[in-house]
């Protein structure tokens, strides 16, 4: 009795569509891996599966080399391969696909050339911004920070600055450069560089106390709203438009002092 609870058990947990099976797939063939050889009226009932559906998975799963059809006498049996099967089956597709892949890198270089605009809405997609630029294959990030609006709020992308976002960028080696007011917000976000992975320089208030961000990397430029009323990001992804901005950032970065 033990035993046969602990393989229903089992068979709850295991889910084997990430693996390319689906829903009754997947039970026919863990029944068959309880039971053993079986026929399709047994494999009916102890998976819960119609019998007039269970040919057509069966035939699927011989079809996939994880299930063979036995004869005795006159009747046909099913029986399920060792789970060696279907790692093997998993591995020939993994293969396949390794083959294929160069030239899927192909296709997605010849579409990066066309710029794309991606709407982000709220703090969740603020953060996916954030985390998105810790990929960065240049390994730096340049930014425009509106210290005074990030902290304006509430202290959530503060700490994700000072904990997630930090570690994801340290653990990339992705170093930031950050343009920020000279003001007592900005002096207190700058006290935090040495920790914080970054370095950051302060601009005139008067003149540069931005409402928002702009946040650079590679080809990418992302506007970042986090005011009172409107947390969204617009992410473009457009060479031309990225490294325009950069020589914007960089004539203000080198006109500006460290304090």
């Amino acid at each position: 009795m033990f035993l046969l609870l602990l393989n229903n058990n089992i068979m709850k947990q295991a889910d084997l569509s990430p693996f390319g099976l689906d829903e009754n797939q997947s039970k026919t063939y863990l029944t068959l891996l309880q039971i053993g050889s079986a026929g399709i009226l047994e494999i009916s009932k102890q998976s819960g599966i119609n019998r007039s559906m269970l040919y057509d998975i069966v035939d699927s799963l011989i079809e996939l080399g994880i299930v063979y059809k036995s004869m005795r006498g006159k009747k046909v049996r099913f029986v399920a391969r060792e789970p060696e099967a279907l790692q093997a089956l998993l591995t020939q597709k993994l293969e396949k696909f390794e083959k294929i892949l160069p030239d899927l890198k192909i296709l997605v270089a010849e579409g990066s050339t066309k710029p794309t605009v991606t709407f982000h809405e709220g703090l969740a997609g603020i953060k996916q911004v954030y985390l998105g630029a810790t990929h960065s294959k240049e390994k730096k990030l340049y930014a425009f920070v509106g210290v005074e609006s990030l902290l304006s709020k509430t202290n959530v992308l503060e700490t994700f600055w000072d904990e997630e976002f930090k570690n994801e960028r340290k653990k990339r080696n992705v170093f930031g450069q950050l343009l920020v007011p000279d003001n007592a917000a900005g002096k207190k976000f700058q006290a935090k560089d040495n920790r914080n992975f970054r370095e950051s320089k302060l601009v005139n208030t008067d003149l540069y106390n931005f409402p928002a961000e702009v946040l650079i990397y590679d080809d990418t430029v992302t506007f970042i709203s986090y005011s009172q009323h409107e947390e969204y990001a617009v992410e473009i992804k457009s060479p031309a438009i990225a490294e325009t901005l950069k020589m914007a950032w960089r004539f203000m970065w080198e006109a500006s002092k460290v304090r």
